[in-house]
């Protein structure tokens, strides 16, 4: 019994060494197959790091701003003198010439002032030459001391206030029949009627002033763009731009006529106003423009 135990056992042990020893050379042969491997010996490349390359911001030559192409005069017209509306003239969007009638008030009340101011001033043409009269025997009593020195100073003192009389007759008869033309309202310059804002029996009044119509100067348009602050170094009055109008696609060259030289407190910015010659081309006022300027425009005489 002891003899069979033994030898089982130590069958047992030489087995288990056995499986031990092939477990080593197994992980040997592992790790001499892991070292021989040409992945193994290869040592990782370096990789370089990406340098991004960045290309320059672009530098703008040029700025762009955007307004509106005005009329360079709008003027709304009201009468001198104030009465009915008796007739208008003219018509929206009628082109008119310097002096030409555009309206007409009504002239009865002027007309009677007109007449009184002409019996008025008969009447010191006659009151002058009776003073001159009454001057000319005072002096000639005076003379032969039939006068007193008082009655022929009181003759001299007469004969200047009737000429004062005169000159008075004289000046309120001018004012009359410049109030008289003043009932035909006439265009200041020449332009075009843009609105008429009175209607024909309407009451005129002079205070306070009754607008009857708006006339605005079309021969020249004025286009306002704002500059702000930040590029006032680079813009300059006399400096060529180019004045683009969208809507009815007409590109002009022009230059800036002159700037405002005050900064709005609100935009933070200054006006560059730039003048358009219409004369022939007839733009409408009001339009969207669009105005570049370039950079390195050369800059010429502004105030033209």
């Amino acid at each position: 019994m002891r003899t069979a135990s033994t030898g089982t056992w130590w069958a047992l042990g030489v087995g288990i060494a056995g499986l031990l020893l092939g477990g080593c050379r197994d992980s040997q042969a592992t790790e001499n197959k892991v070292e021989s491997s040409p992945i193994a010996d290869e040592a990782p490349a370096a990789v370089a790091p990406l340098q991004a390359e960045v290309a320059p911001a672009p530098v703008a030559r040029s700025l762009e701003f955007t307004g509106t192409a005005r009329a360079a005069r709008t003027s709304p017209l009201s009468a001198k003198v104030g009465g009915i509306l008796r007739k208008l003239l003219v018509r929206e969007g009628e082109r008119v010439t310097q002096g030409q009638p555009l309206c007409v008030i009504d002239p009865t009340d002027m007309l009677l002032r007109s007449e009184a101011a002409m019996v008025a001033h008969a009447q010191a043409q006659e009151g002058l030459a009776n003073a001159r009269a009454d001057l000319e025997r005072a002096e000639k009593l005076h003379g032969s001391k039939a006068l007193s020195d008082t009655m022929l100073q009181k003759a001299q003192l007469g004969l200047k206030l009737a000429e004062l009389g005169l000159q008075a007759a004289e000046v309120n008869l001018r004012t009359v029949r410049q109030a008289l033309a003043d009932t035909k309202l006439k265009a200041p310059f020449a332009g075009v009627v843009s609105k008429v804002m009175a209607e024909e029996g309407q009451m005129i009044t002079s205070m306070p002033l009754t607008v009857i119509m708006v006339l605005v100067d079309t021969d020249t348009l004025e286009v306002r763009v704002p500059v702000p602050e930040r590029d006032l170094q680079k813009v300059k009055a006399g400096m060529a731009v180019t004045v683009s109008l969208p809507s009815v696609q007409v590109s002009r060259p022009a230059r800036i006529d002159r700037l405002t030289e005050v900064v709005d407190p609100m935009t933070r910015s200054i006006e560059a106003i730039i003048r358009l010659d219409n004369r022939e081309e007839r733009l409408p006022a009001g339009l969207f423009a669009k105005v570049v300027i370039p950079l390195d425009a050369p800059l010429a005489a502004a105030g033209r």
